[in-house]
């Protein structure tokens, strides 16, 4: 497995939208995502590092006291990375669980798809 791929996955997950300070955030958005990196979840397509970052925001906004944690560990095949993830009040049940695939291209994530399972 590409060691760059494991670091940008659980960077997008762990260093973004666990991240509530917004200086420390808006860093590990720029090393981890493309300019125009797009992201698709249940809501659209966002595209570009600022819209990321907006809605990553909006989401922290919403989910007061819980956070993100690996509930895999990062795979890839054929240029793609997985990571399931679930969300919850630190080492309590979770609320809600998921999955995240994304396109690495030039060393960064290019393209992120959310998935939401419960």
């Amino acid at each position: 497995m590409n060691d760059n791929v494991s670091r940008l996955m659980e960077a997008n997950l762990l260093g973004v939208f666990n991240e509530r300070d917004a200086q420390r955030r808006a860093l590990a958005i720029e090393s981890t995502y493309a300019a125009d990196v797009r992201w698709t979840d249940d809501e659209g397509i966002s595209v570009g590092r600022e819209a990321l970052e907006a809605k990553a925001a909006a989401l922290q906004s919403k989910m007061e006291g819980l956070v993100f944690t690996k509930a895999s560990p990062v795979y890839q095949t054929r240029g793609l990375g997985y990571l399931a993830w679930t969300l919850g009040p630190d080492g309590g049940d979770p609320v809600a669980s998921g999955f995240d695939v994304a396109v690495v291209r030039d060393d960064l994530i290019s393209e992120l798809y959310t998935v939401i399972t419960t």
